[in-house]
């Protein structure tokens, strides 16, 4: 693994080349420095037997195809006959897994290229991020380049540092309809009620009853949450309340209508876990939630409702997905 590093105006990027890894983003705001990413404990001490997004989990990766997949309990109804046990290998791809190679790095930007297997679908990925000049915000895109035609499932996975104090964040998202996760994920450590549908954050159905506002984080005990915002129409904001400042996520959302939510607070207890990750992903997709590529790809509730679930790839139109992250203070 080797570390490229780059600096603007108002910022500060450290980029790995494992998984092209986004590790760490620090925003000058005025002569106040704010980090609003996540960075796991375990990063840099060597930790093995994990793909590489997650050896190295920090502030944000791409995933080509998006999720995991693998058993799940207690499947919705509504679901029932999608979800099998099919899995995607390594998780979130090659893209989230593979050493990338540094293209360009030039002042206040770099460009990482990931070139794959002769046999395979896909020719080349390439991850370019830039500071913008004179402001504290960052442009990024994906472009991925075809071999053949092909559906796939795709992302973007930042994760958020989750403040200490209970109710210290605020999200902000507009979308057309939301989805709990449509299967049990931690008993323990799950408050939405598996497989319901909901119109703002605020009102989430939960298992003791009635709804609580999943848009004020963290909540007071630890947490697994998955949802997905379809149908999103504006940027996501998150606000750090105590910190007086906030950041704003933006992305092209023809290609990819939904946001995959992932509130991971203290709750996974495997290593490397071990019951102290803090972190929460909001996370640019089109796939279906976080399940295998074979789903995503095949009629299933969410693209049945008119929210596409995959792209589609051609060979020699290149396609490119744009976006990018804006902090900004909310001092007074």
């Amino acid at each position: 693994m080797t570390v490229h590093d780059f600096a603007w105006s108002h910022g500060r990027v450290e980029v790995l080349s494992t998984a092209a890894m986004l590790s760490r983003c620090v925003f000058d705001l005025g002569g106040v420095e704010f980090e609003p990413f996540a960075r796991a404990d375990w990063v840099g001490t060597g930790v093995s037997g994990h793909p590489g997004h997650l050896r190295e989990l920090a502030g944000e990766f791409v995933c080509l195809p998006f999720g995991e997949g693998g058993e799940v309990r207690n499947v919705a109804t509504e679901w029932a006959g999608v979800i099998g046990s099919s899995a995607n290998n390594p998780p979130h791809g090659r893209a989230a897994d593979a050493e990338w190679e540094i293209a360009e790095l030039r002042e206040g930007g770099i460009t990482l290229r990931l070139d794959y297997p002769d046999d395979d679908s896909i020719i080349s990925l390439e991850r370019r991020i830039d500071g913008v000049p004179g402001a504290p915000s960052l442009n990024l895109s994906l472009t991925i380049n075809a071999r053949r035609e092909l559906r796939t499932s795709v992302g973007l996975h930042p994760i958020i540092r989750l403040p200490t104090r209970p109710g210290a964040l605020r999200l902000s998202a507009g979308f057309d309809v939301g989805l709990t996760y449509p299967a049990s994920l931690q008993p323990e450590a799950t408050q939405a009620v598996p497989g319901r549908r909901f119109q703002n954050l605020a009102e989430i159905p939960v298992r003791a009853g009635g709804s609580q506002d999943f848009g004020s984080l963290p909540f007071n005990n630890p947490t697994e949450e998955v949802l997905q915002l379809c149908g999103v129409r504006e940027p996501i904001t998150v606000e750090f309340l105590d910190e007086a400042a906030a950041l704003e996520i933006d992305w092209d959302h023809q290609l990819l209508p939904s946001a995959q939510l992932w509130i991971a607070d203290r709750a996974l207890g495997t290593d490397p876990w071990n019951s102290r990750y803090r972190g929460l992903g909001i996370e640019p997709i089109a796939a279906a939630f976080d399940l295998a590529d074979s789903i995503s790809t095949l009629p299933n509730p969410i693209n049945d409702m008119g929210f596409a679930t995959s792209i589609a790839l051609v060979p020699d139109e290149p396609l490119i997905i744009r976006y990018g992250f804006k902090a900004y203070s909310r001092k007074k």
